[in-house]
């Protein structure tokens, strides 16, 4: 979803700045003075962002274009529809502070909405919070009433969100969306939810991804030859199997079904979930270089085994100075040195 935006230099939480901007009338968005250059500079939106007053330091903010995909989509919407003002920004701010915030990956209750399949029944296992389901309307509005309020059984359970921003599944589904909205304007007609439905049917039919997380006995996609670069069904569907398509000498290679890692130590994790990952695949594939896909992947594995193995020792030292009432400067130089192990895997090796 960064189509067209340069890379965020503050797409994470950070302290320690008070260089941050916003828009008039939206102070709920904070951007940082890169993307405010590099975005805004030189536009009719510019005289609309101002500086905010002073922060406090300790406060840990991020920058909404590096960490919101609906608020790049915003953006690039208020530019193909030539628009003069930052009203979209405005109503997705708006929207940011009078609902319940989407609980992500973790299970929460919500005013649950679904969708309907061809038969009227709510496809299993998709639910989308009422958060996520006003930005959908108000950013691609022949989507109104797309999304249908669950049942009273089901419209207050305990559920995560399917369209969570931070998920592997949430470019296709927003790109699914875009697709539609366009298709309707096109047509003039309401939209056609069918193909985004069999996109999420066959979407919710595989194991989520699990990203950075370590399982033991799990089942993967893998190359025999290199047994660390191991894959999930939801990675594999969305990165490598459109390459076995184009005949990819290098995702051919790979096992078509999910099979286990044996021999993998303290457990196997998904291999290819993040950008830095998929760049150097759809490079290996490009050159046809199994060999620098195979270095990569190792090396990848080695600072991940190597990191896990750090964080572990300090959670077990933090718990044993817990229990000897170890004091707050100790808890505060296990909190940084957290801190640092994950820093360093973020920046480096995910």
């Amino acid at each position: 979803m960064k189509k067209g935006l340069p890379d965020c230099q503050r797409p994470e939480s950070v302290s320690g700045y008070d260089d941050w901007y916003t828009v008039i009338g939206a102070p709920g968005l904070t951007f940082c003075p890169g993307c405010v250059d590099s975005v805004f500079e030189r536009t009719i939106f510019r005289p609309s962002i101002r500086r905010l007053p002073q922060l406090n330091l300790n406060n840990n903010i991020s920058c909404a274009f590096g960490s919101s995909p609906w608020l790049r989509l915003a953006w690039l919407l208020t530019l193909q529809q030539h628009r003069t003002d930052l009203t979209l920004l405005r109503d997705l701010a708006d929207i940011e502070a009078t609902s319940e915030p989407c609980p992500g990956g973790t299970e929460a209750t919500r005013s649950w909405y679904g969708l309907r399949d061809r038969e009227g029944y709510f496809v299993k296992d998709f639910h989308i919070c009422y958060s996520d389901v006003r930005k959908t309307e108000r950013l691609l509005p022949t989507l109104s009433g797309f999304f249908v309020r669950l049942p009273q059984r089901s419209s207050h359970g305990m559920y995560t969100c399917g369209i969570r921003a931070e998920g592997n599944r949430f470019s296709a589904y927003l790109d699914a969306l875009i697709a539609t909205h366009e298709r309707a304007l096109a047509s003039r007609k309401g939209p056609d939810p069918m193909p985004f439905v069999d996109l999420v049917e066959r979407k919710t039919r595989l194991r989520e991804c699990t990203r950075d997380n370590m399982l033991t006995g799990g089942l993967w996609h893998f190359m025999p030859s290199v047994p660390s670069l191991t894959i999930c069904e939801d990675c594999y569907e969305a990165v490598v199997e459109p390459e076995v398509r184009r005949n990819s000498e290098v995702a051919m290679r790979f096992n078509r079904t999910i099979q286990p890692v044996y021999g993998e130590g303290m457990g196997s994790s998904c291999q290819l979930y993040s950008r830095r990952m998929r760049k150097i695949f759809q490079r290996a594939v490009e050159d046809n270089d199994l060999k620098y896909l195979a270095r990569k992947s190792k090396e990848r594995r080695e600072a991940e085994l190597r990191l896990q193995e750090r964080y572990k020792d300090v959670v077990r030292l933090a718990k044993r100075l817990s229990r000897d009432s170890a004091g707050v400067d100790d808890e505060r130089r296990l909190n940084r040195e957290l801190d640092r192990i994950t820093q360093e895997w973020q920046a480096k090796w995910e």
